[in-house]
C-alpha cells in the first residue's frame, strides 16, 4: 500500500513561472469556492429563520381578522408562505426553491450537526446535506438511538474529499449497513417520492418524467414498445421505434387514441396571417398603447411560451374544429363590459387566459388556466368593483389565499401584472440595484 511518504516532495514553483500561474488560479477557485459555500450555508440558515420567525409572530403579516378568526396553526401556515414569496421576490427565487433552502437548513443542523458543520465552514456545499436527507425515515424506524449519530459523523469526513455524486453512493451504502430496512418497508418510504417532472427544451420541445413503482414503468414502456413494434408498415411514416413510442404515449395519455381516459385543454393562439397569405388582409394590426396581449404577433401556448409556426397550424388542422377570440386588436369588438354577476363569463375567461398566460402576480408561473378570476377591487367591497376585464385577472389559489386575508398590499401595474408590497416595505421587481444601496453599508456598493 503507497503511503504519501512514496511521493517525493515537489518544489515550489518559480515566482512568475508558467507553474506559478496556475498553482494561483487554482488556489484562487478553491479560495472562492470556499467562500460561496459559506455564504450558501449562512442564506439557507437566515431564510430558515425568516420563515420560523414568521410563524411565530403571524401578526406581521396576517391581517386582524383572520387571527381572530382562524386557529394558530393556519395563520402560522399563511404568514410562513407570506415570508416565503417575500423572499422568492427579494433573492429572485421561486418559492419552493426558498422553501427548499430552508427546510435543508432547518433540518441538517438539527438532524446532520457535524455534516452541517462542515458545509457551514465552507468544505461541501448545501447540495450535500440535500443528498442524504431522504435517508432520515430509515434511522427513525431504527432501535439504536446512536445509528444517526454514527452516520453524521461519517458523512462530516466523507465530504471532505468526495464529489456530490461520490458521497450519495457513500451515504447509501451506509444506510444499508447503519439502518437496513426490509425491501417492502423500503418500497414504501420510496413510493411516498413518486411524482411527474416537466422540463423544457428547445425547439417547442419539452421532457416529460415520471417516477413511480417499477413494475408500472416498466410495463407501460413494453406496451409502447409492443404497439410500436407491431405497428403495420402504413402506419409507421418513416418513423423510428422511438419516436412511435413517443407518438403512442401522448395520443393515449391525451385521449386521441384508443385507450383515453382523460380529455385535457390546452390554449394555443395562431395569428390569422400564419395560416394563409390571404388573411392578412383581414387582420388589423396591434393598436399602439393598447393593453393586453398581440395575438397577431406568434403562435403560442399561453403561460409556456411561443412556438413554431408549422406546430401551431398542425395543431390547428388536427382539431378540425376551432375558437375563434374576437378582440379588440382585430376586429375592435369589446369584451370588456360591466356585468352586475361576479362570475365571469367563458368569453371573459378565456380572454384573460389568453392575455395573462400565468397567474398575474409577479413571479408567479402558474398557469392562468388553472387560476381563479380574481376581482381587483372586491365585489362584495363598498366600491363593488365590476365584472369586467379591466377589473379581473387570473390569480392563483395559492395568491388569491394572500390577497384579502393578509397585510400584503396589491398594485394593479398598466400592464395588469399586480405588484405586491409588504410590511417590511419590500416591493416585487424592485430594481435590484436600489435594493442593494439600500442594504449594503457604505456609500460604495458593488460596481454595476
Amino acid at each position: 500500500m503507497s503511503t504519501d511518504a512514496d511521493f517525493l516532495p515537489v518544489p515550489l514553483p518559480e515566482p512568475g513561472s508558467d507553474l506559478a500561474v496556475l498553482t494561483s488560479l487554482f488556489e484562487r477557485a478553491e479560495q472562492n469556492q470556499y467562500a460561496a459555500n459559506r455564504q450558501e450555508a449562512r442564506r439557507a440558515e437566515d431564510l430558515a429563520d425568516a420563515l420560523a420567525f414568521a410563524r411565530s409572530h403571524p401578526w406581521v403579516y396576517v391581517d386582524d381578522v383572520l387571527l381572530r378568526t382562524s386557529g394558530d396553526h393556519e395563520a402560522a401556515e399563511l404568514a410562513e408562505r407570506c415570508a416565503a414569496v417575500e423572499a422568492g421576490s427579494r433573492l429572485c427565487l421561486s418559492e419552493s426553491a426558498v422553501r427548499s433552502l430552508a427546510g435543508t437548513a432547518d433540518v441538517a443542523r438539527r438532524r446532520f450537526p457535524h455534516l452541517w458543520h462542515r458545509i457551514r465552514e465552507g468544505f461541501a456545499s448545501v447540495r450535500y446535506a440535500d443528498a442524504v436527507l431522504g435517508h432520515l425515515p430509515a434511522f427513525a424506524a431504527q432501535h439504536d438511538p446512536h445509528a444517526l449519530e454514527t452516520f453524521d459523523r461519517a458523512l462530516a469526513e466523507i465530504a471532505l474529499h468526495a464529489t456530490v455524486g461520490a458521497f450519495r453512493k457513500k451515504a447509501d451504502a451506509l444506510v444499508r449497513r447503519l439502518a437496513p430496512l426490509p425491501e417492502e418497508q423500503n418500497h414504501k418510504l420510496a413510493m411516498e417520492g413518486r411524482r411527474v417532472v416537466v422540463d423544457d427544451a428547445p425547439a417547442s420541445m419539452a421532457w416529460l418524467s415520471v417516477y413511480g413503482p417499477r413494475h408500472d414503468v416498466r410495463a407501460a414502456f413494453r406496451m409502447l414498445t409492443s404497439a410500436a413494434k407491431h405497428a403495420v408498415k402504413a402506419q409507421r411514416d418513416g418513423r423510428t421505434r422511438d419516436q412511435l413510442r413517443s407518438d403512442l404515449f401522448f395520443r393515449t395519455l391525451l385521449g386521441t387514441g384508443r385507450g383515453a381516459r382523460v380529455t385535457t385543454r390546452v390554449f394555443v393562439t395562431v395569428p390569422l396571417d400564419r395560416l394563409t397569405p390571404e388573411a392578412q388582409a383581414t387582420v388589423r394590426s396591434h393598436t399602439p398603447g393598447r393593453e393586453g396581449l398581440d395575438l397577431n404577433r406568434e403562435p403560442m401556448i399561453p403561460g409556456e411560451g411561443p412556438i413554431d409556426t408549422a406546430t401551431a397550424t398542425q395543431l390547428l388542422l388536427d382539431q378540425g374544429s376551432f375558437t375563434r377570440v374576437v378582440t379588440d386588436p382585430i376586429t375592435g369588438v369589446v369584451l370588456d363590459m360591466d356585468r352586475r354577476a361576479r362570475t365571469a363569463t367563458p368569453a371573459q375567461r378565456a380572454w384573460l387566459v389568453l392575455m395573462h398566460g400565468v397567474c398575474s402576480r409577479d413571479g408567479c408561473t402558474r398557469l392562468a388556466v388553472d387560476a381563479d378570476i380574481d376581482h381587483m377591487c372586491m365585489y362584495h367591497s363598498r366600491e363593488r368593483g365590476p365584472t369586467n376585464i379591466g377589473n379581473l385577472h387570473p390569480y392563483c389559489d395559492p395568491d388569491h389565499a394572500l390577497k384579502d386575508t393578509t397585510r400584503i398590499g396589491h398594485r394593479r401595474r398598466d400592464d395588469r401584472s399586480t405588484q405586491l408590497q409588504f410590511p417590511t416595505g419590500h416591493r416585487t421587481n424592485q430594481a435590484t440595484r436600489q435594493r442593494l444601496r439600500d442594504i449594503l453599508p457604505g456609500d460604495d456598493p458593488p460596481p454595476f
